[in-house]
This record gives C-alpha cells, structure tokens and sequence, in this order.
C-alpha cells in the first residue's frame, strides 16, 4: 500500500553512475512529496548516495526462491565467479530424482554438473542449493546454521565464492527514504 505523499518508482534505469545519481537527485528534488518509495537490490548504490544512509527504511521481505527440478542441468547452465570442482550431497524430498551426489566442475565458460559416486564435499537440500543458485544467498550464510554442512574443508569456501555474482539478485526491497535534509543525496 502506497502512503499519501509518497513517490513511488517503479523501476530506475540509466546508462551510467552519473546518469543513476541525477535521476535520483531530480526525484529526492520532488519537495512537495516527503517520501520516495523504491524497491532495489541490496547492493544497489542508491543507499551510498545518500548524505544519511541511516534515514533510508527498508522492510524485511522474501527474497527470491528457485526450485531446482533438475539439478544436474540447473548447475551446468550457470557461470560461477571462481573455478569449483565440488561434490554436492543433495537432499530433496519433492523431487527424489534431485537426491544424490552431484560433482560440479567449473573453469572460466565450460561447467559440468553430473551424478557421481565419489565422496561429498557438502551435504544440504535442495532449499539451500535454490537459494544459493542465483548467488545473492551465500552458501557459508545456510553453513552457519546448520544447514549446509562442509565434508571436505575448504569446500564450503571454494563453493560460496564460485555462487557469488556481481550483484545481487534483485527482489522487492522496499526502500523508503525522506526527501528532506537527512534523505538528501550528496553531490
């Protein structure tokens, strides 16, 4: 639901960092309006632009979720950031035909993803493997909790760096920030 006196956008695009801060500077300028109600990644830059970060409000949302229905095809599909050569022990109850060892090889742009009866370098679901597919959820993040965890060591390393993408993957933020001094956007 959208405040009265609010900006709302929908979608910010520009062909270079200047062009993104002078888009941003004529909105945060809409004086008549106090708030500006912006959903973005979290590693969107808008929040550096501010003169306070700390006035920016942002709610807590579900991030994107992926169902792998094939894990062997979904893996091989992708570019991961960094050379990996891992044996996944996946877990799935949905779809059983995802459940077993997977060994993930990648090097620059050529990516295998197969069944293997070699040992397993992390045992997880196919929840914590959907939610490290599009690289923003971390697979060290799932470890931490008890949720993925590191049969080989070095493995949950090597393997959360090699997810990683350049940016995040984005999903509703709800960024909400006052137009007024505190919001302002420096130069």
């Amino acid at each position: 639901m959208v405040n009265a006196g609010t900006v709302v956008v929908c979608e910010l695009a520009a062909l270079s960092p200047t062009a993104y801060a002078a888009l941003w500077r004529f909105l945060a300028g809409i004086d008549v309006l106090p708030w500006i109600e912006y959903e973005a990644a979290l590693d969107e830059e808008l929040l550096q632009l501010l003169v306070d970060p700390r006035a920016a409000r942002s709610d807590v949302v579900d991030r994107p979720w992926v169902r792998l229905v094939d894990v062997d095809r979904a893996l091989a599909a992708r570019r991961y950031a960094t050379p990996l050569d891992v044996v996944l022990d996946v877990e799935d109850a949905f779809c059983p035909w995802n459940t077993g060892r997977h060994r993930l090889r990648a090097d620059g742009g050529t990516v295998t993803c197969e069944r293997t009866e070699a040992p397993a370098d992390l045992a997880l679901t196919s929840t914590e493997l959907g939610a490290a597919f599009l690289g923003g959820t971390t697979l060290a993040s799932p470890a931490a909790a008890g949720q993925v965890r590191e049969l080989r060591p070095g493995a949950l390393t090597a393997a959360t760096l090699a997810f990683r993408a350049d940016r995040e993957p984005f999903y509703p933020g709800g960024w909400r920030f006052p137009c007024t001094e505190a919001g302002a956007l420096s130069a």
